[in-house]
């Protein structure tokens, strides 16, 4: 007995599967940001790190965000 599989599920199946790669793609490059942003902060001036703790937070809420569409 064969199953019946209609093709807009095959094409919805790919785009939630290409969607994925997409996300853990952009939670990667999230991830890396956020520690070049640390790393950088180490070396910071003090008239800096106002900034760059602004920045290190959103990216910080970004890969919250991000990670909670798993």
């Amino acid at each position: 007995m064969a199953e019946i599989i209609h093709f807009r599920t095959i094409l919805q199946a790919r785009r939630r599967q290409r969607e994925q790669e997409y996300l853990c793609r952009c939670v990667e490059l999230i991830n890396t940001s956020l520690q070049h942003q640390i790393e950088e902060m180490q070396d910071a001036p003090p008239d800096e790190w106002s900034a760059r703790a602004r920045k290190i937070r959103k990216l910080g809420e970004l890969l919250e965000y991000t990670t909670s569409l798993f």
